[in-house]
């Protein structure tokens, strides 16, 4: 059926109203859009470079800590975020003292003007270092708690790979197959019979080891 001209023309004036925000203002809240943090959802403001640098950083911390749970992942985010802010404060401190600095000056002038600047901004200087006393000791607690939390999951995960091993060895040695899903295990067949192959090696390097040490004796 063919489109009428009057159709066209409202089509026409819907795709220039749907081009976007046309005000600064509606601009200025369709560029917050890509500003939202992936993880937690939370809008920062940050230059684009700046953004880059942070989120590059943030991402290898919080790989690095390897977090398997939602609670565990929230925690590495505290930890990246808290060592973001400390090498600010790293980097604030520096440039208070670049500020204070006159170009093509020898060493000694350079440090009677580094004293200059410390006692210049020496309220400043001692609010830095308050925050990053109170960054440490969040960015530490956060640390022990997620590796208590880590260690946990990963002693209550061997526990329970233990027992699947035996289920597992338990049915096989029944002639029965071993449905892990069903026995409410997480793990595979695949890893399951790998966790008990790796036991038998070790078994056996053991028995080996110690046929060695007697023949020594």
């Amino acid at each position: 059926m063919p489109v009428s001209e009057k159709q066209l023309e409202a089509n026409r004036r819907n795709a220039q109203r749907s081009t976007g925000p046309r005000t600064a203002e509606g601009k200025a809240r369709s560029s917050l859009n890509n500003l939202r943090h992936g993880l937690t959802g939370q809008i920062t403001v940050l230059p684009e470079e700046d953004r880059e640098a942070h989120d590059a950083f943030c991402d290898r911390l919080i790989s690095g800590f390897q977090p398997e749970t939602p609670i565990e992942e929230q925690l590495a985010h505290f930890i990246a975020e808290d060592a973001w802010r400390l090498n600010r404060i790293a980097a604030i401190e520096n440039n208070i003292f670049a500020l204070g600095r006159s170009r093509h000056h020898g060493e000694i002038r350079n440090a009677l003007e580094d004293a200059q600047s410390f006692l210049d901004h020496a309220r400043e200087l001692n609010l830095l270092s308050l925050y990053e006393q109170r960054i440490h000791r969040n960015m530490q607690r956060n640390l022990n708690q997620l590796r208590e939390l880590q260690k946990e999951r990963e002693a209550e995960s061997r526990h329970r790979m233990k027992e699947a091993k035996l289920l597992a060895q338990q049915s096989l040695a029944n002639g029965v197959a071993f449905d892990p899903v069903e026995n409410g295990f997480e793990f595979s067949n695949a890893e399951i019979n790998r966790a008990i192959d790796r036991d038998n090696r070790m078994n056996e390097a053991h028995r080996a080891a110690n046929v060695h040490l007697a023949a020594a004796a």
